[in-house]
């Protein structure tokens, strides 16, 4: 990310972007106007007006956005515009952009960076707004990676291939699978002729867990595989999270294979070690990789070892069989691997709270506690809405449609249908539903 804009630094604002009115004030005394009284001779407006901007955690008024962004030289972004509407002629104070438009020229590829970096650090991410905006400037990018001078392009491909990255989330949260997996076979593509085991790995990380998501298991642990051989030559945050993965994918299929088991351990226990050696660092992939990530991912691989399982028709025949039952020993150990997880979390999001509760409300199911399921669903799903992830919501469905099979006049479960705006007839088979 480019050293001129800092999105931390400011109060969260709305649509994804942070707080306008401190923007405005941070960089009018950047400038040097310490004063809001001279600021305001500048422009030629009152006082009141400039303290009416700086007041704002939206400036509705685009032009008046473009215009302070021209005169305080305030990277794009930071007030929700892109560096063409900058250098358009929106405006009546487009007389006052000389100078503006060659600085933009020079740092456009610093002001898409901080646009990725916006888009991955926001805690609206993947709402409507937050995600047309992006893939507005991603189609901007795509335009001038076209053409740029060859000497350049390498660069700008890895810029572009990083945004298709952060797009194939999008689309995956939005539940558009097939969307999710071209933007992710975009991201490899640009990735691997540059020769770059950071940038490679990362879009093979992320192709590995969209494939998860939409269990094409072989697919998904191809790319993890390969991500591994690359986690050998990059960072740590990169290199843990691949190992967090690798367990994940790979136990599912450990079932009466200790080796793998004791594989799947190791690779947890490699991704530990990074973090107590405190090698971990900011490494511009923007994956979680911190004790909650260790932790959380442990408790589902433990869940999988208690009672295993590949498919939830699977699970399902095996909840219904009274003569099979989970490993107590692991749930346990799975259930205080997420306490541990929830310590750890940090700064708590939606998004963080829905997967801790999607993995909880999984842990109730594998223990039989069905009603307690049913309301941890419930919490999950609410986080998902909050959090504008169908993805989400389409989890808790697959967990709602297991438990209307196990204990289908269950008043919670029934409410959590009702949630879920699921009404089935008293003559509908749920176990027709496909999971």
């Amino acid at each position: 990310m480019s050293t001129m804009a800092h999105p931390e630094n400011y109060s969260p604002g709305l649509y994804g972007l942070p707080h306008m009115g401190e923007v405005i004030a941070d960089h009018r005394i950047r400038a040097g106007w310490s004063s809001q009284e001279a600021f305001a001779i500048v422009c030629g407006v009152d006082k009141q007006t400039v303290a009416y901007w700086e007041n704002q955690t939206y400036l509705t008024d685009m032009d008046r956005r473009i215009f302070l962004c021209r005169l305080l030289k305030i990277p794009p972004g930071l007030l929700g515009l892109t560096w063409a509407s900058v250098k358009e002629d929106h405006t009546a104070f487009s007389d006052m952009s000389r100078g503006i438009t060659d600085l933009l020229e020079e740092n456009a590829y610093a002001l898409y960076e901080d646009i990725l970096t916006f888009a991955h650090t926001s805690r609206d991410k993947y709402s409507p707004t937050a995600t047309y905006r992006f893939y507005k400037h991603q189609q901007e990018l795509e335009q001038i990676v076209a053409r740029v001078p060859e000497i350049e392009k390498d660069a700008w491909q890895d810029l572009l291939s990083r945004f298709y990255q952060h797009a194939t989330f999008i689309a995956q949260h939005h539940k558009r699978d097939k969307e999710a997996l071209a933007f992710a076979n975009k991201a490899v593509s640009l990735a691997e002729p540059l020769h770059d085991p950071e940038l490679l790995g990362a879009s093979l990380y992320r192709r590995s867990r969209v494939y998860l998501i939409q269990k094409k298991y072989k697919q998904a642990a191809d790319d993890i595989t390969n991500a591994l051989e690359k986690a050998k030559r990059v960072r740590a945050s990169l290199k843990g999270s691949s190992y967090l993965l690798a367990a994940e994918i790979n136990a599912i299929h450990a079932q009466g294979n200790e080796k793998l088991q004791t594989t799947c351990r190791i690779w947890q226990d490699n991704a530990i070690k990074l973090i107590y050696t405190g090698k971990v660092e900011e490494d511009g992939t923007f994956l979680t990789f911190s004790l909650y990530a260790i932790h959380h991912e442990r408790a589902k691989t433990l869940l999988r070892f208690a009672l295993f399982h590949t498919t939830d028709e699977e699970l399902i025949e095996k909840l219904k069989n009274a003569h099979i039952s989970a490993n107590k020993d692991l749930l346990r150990d799975a259930k205080n691997a997420l306490i541990t997880a929830r310590k750890h979390v940090g700064t708590s999001s939606a998004r963080k709270e829905m997967y801790l509760s999607i993995t909880e409300a999984r842990i109730l199911l594998v223990s039989k506690e069905l009603e307690e399921c049913a309301k941890m669903a419930k919490m999950a799903l609410q986080f998902a809405q909050q959090s504008h992830s169908q993805q989400g919501v389409e989890e808790v469905k697959q967990i709602y449609e297991m438990l209307y099979l196990l204990t289908p006049k269950n008043p919670y479960v029934a409410n959590l249908g009702v949630e879920l705006k699921i009404f089935p007839s008293h003559s509908s088979k749920m176990n027709r539903l496909p999971f």
